[in-house]
Formats: structure tokens, sequence, C-alpha cells
């Protein structure tokens, strides 16, 4: 008996239909490959970032890689209220997609991840160098201890040639007479006796420099 070719196509149709619809309503074929072949939601393995597909949820990410949500949205910008329910392929953009998620997990277990880098580590405060500035307003360091230059000058009074080392005699016989008031100034009593203070200065700062 010939079959009509038509009819032929039908039969064949209908049988592999069924036989697909048959092992799908039995649990052991899936097209979506979103389940497996008994109807559990396929996880990626936790030891290989490969398996990570694009239509897996936040939720199963977190859970089999153990990362928190926040961490995870941090890491790559994305909006802090992101459901876990939300596809990965639904956030792709400049800072995030599949493959960038595979290598940042990877680097997580491998350990090449500073996990410390989300903490504020207490700053250390370099050393100030010392500045002109700083030095200006340190305390001093004592001074070495100049003795007075014993010179005579227009302001020297005879207290400061006796207290110098200069004798009464001495004084007395510059100027040619008594010793005046110690507390006198010697400029303005040679000149008020009529003296050339500068003579006078230089015979009495000649004995000086002698003693000293």
């Amino acid at each position: 008996m010939r079959i009509n070719p038509f009819v032929y196509g039908v039969i064949v149709l209908t049988v592999f239909l069924g036989i697909i619809l048959g092992f799908q309503s039995a649990g052991i074929w899936s097209v979506s490959g979103k389940v497996t072949s008994s109807g559990d939601k396929v996880q990626p393995l936790a030891e290989d970032v490969e398996t990570i597909k694009g239509w897996m949820t936040l939720e199963q990410i977190t859970t089999v890689y153990g990362v928190p949500l926040e961490e995870l949205l941090g890491q790559f910008s994305l909006p802090a209220d992101t459901p876990l329910s939300t596809p990965i392929s639904d956030l792709e953009s400049e800072t995030f997609d599949t493959t960038l998620l595979k290598e940042w997990l990877q680097s997580r277990i491998d350990g090449t991840v500073d996990l410390s880098s989300s903490t504020t580590s207490p700053e250390t405060t370099p050393p100030v160098a010392a500045t002109p500035d700083l030095l200006a307003g340190a305390t001093p360091l004592p001074t070495e201890h100049v003795p007075e230059e014993l010179t005579i000058t227009g302001k020297t009074t005879f207290q400061q040639l006796v207290d110098w080392g200069l004798s009464v005699d001495a004084i007395q016989t510059a100027l040619g007479g008594e010793l005046p008031p110690l507390s006198a100034i010697v400029k303005d009593y040679v000149t008020g006796q009529g003296l050339e203070f500068s003579t006078i200065k230089t015979l009495l700062q000649a004995e000086l420099d002698r003693l000293n």
C-alpha cells in the first residue's frame, strides 16, 4: 500500500514531537538550558567561573560564590537597590558584563583580591621636614658668651674704665690732672676741659689694649 507523501510527513512530525514532549514530561529532555533533566535550575559551579551564564541571576552568583550582594554591586558601580532576581545580562554596561564578573570572581578564588581595600586603614603621617619657618619658631640654643669689647666710645664713662682694669694713676696721667667723678662721661669731661678727645681716647685705649 502506497502512503501519500503529505500524510507520511505529518506522521513523522507527529512522532518526532511526541517523543520530545514525552521526554520533557518525564523530566528527561530540556531545551532551555536553564533547568536540568529533573527540572532543577542549572547552577554555576563554585570551582569553575566559566559555568556562569548571562541568564543566571545575582542570587545564584552570590549564593554559589559566597559574595555579599553589596560588595558585588559596589565593585561594579551597580545600583544599590538592584534585586537579587536580576539576570546578569540585564545589568551589562561599560563597567559590568559576564566576562568582567568571571574575572573578578576568579581573582577572589585565587586569593589575589585585596579584601581589606574596602576598609579604611589609618594613614601614616609622613615626617615633617624642617623648614625655615619651623626653625624660626624653634627655641634658640644657648649661644656662647662673647666677652664685652673694651673699646672707648663717646659714651664710655670713667667708671667703665676702672671696671675694665685701668688704674686711677693711668687715667690721671692721660688726663694730666685729677680723676673726675666716675659717673662722668669721658668725652664730655675732656672736651669740657678744652682737651682733644681723640688724643685722650688714644692714650687710654692703648693702656687698655696693653692690659688685655
